[in-house]
């Protein structure tokens, strides 16, 4: 494990990698009103689910609890009768969605120049 005074953690009591994390939250199976709150600190993934009446995690004000990303999303996940290389792609876009938000990557998907609204 590389991360210290941890602020999250599975309710398991530990961290999981990119793979795991992905197998934990696919075997939950989230429900609508469900909201998902993932983090990563370093190489180490976290996850919480989130029902109706539930407290939200919150970051804590000293910066050394914080996490490097974290996202909540509270939309439909493609879990069910989905194939699993769906579902793979659906989850790989969130993280990397959550990653661009540390500055590592561009996610814009239309030109500057491209009149709204955008269309598929």
């Amino acid at each position: 494990m590389t991360t210290s005074a941890p602020y999250l953690i599975t309710d398991e009591g530990g961290f999981l990698t990119r793979e795991q994390l992905f197998a934990d939250i696919y075997a939950a199976s989230t429900e609508p009103g469900d909201i998902v709150y993932v983090e990563r600190r370093g190489e180490d993934y976290a996850w919480k689910r989130i029902g109706l009446g539930t407290d939200m995690p919150m970051l804590g004000a000293n910066k050394e609890s914080r996490p490097d990303v974290w996202i909540y999303y509270a939309g439909q996940w493609p879990f069910g009768s989905d194939s699993l290389e769906r579902c793979r792609a659906f989850f790989a876009d969130l993280l990397d969605e959550m990653e661009s938000m540390a500055g590592d990557m561009d996610r814009c998907r239309w030109p500057f120049d491209e009149p709204w609204p955008h269309r598929h």
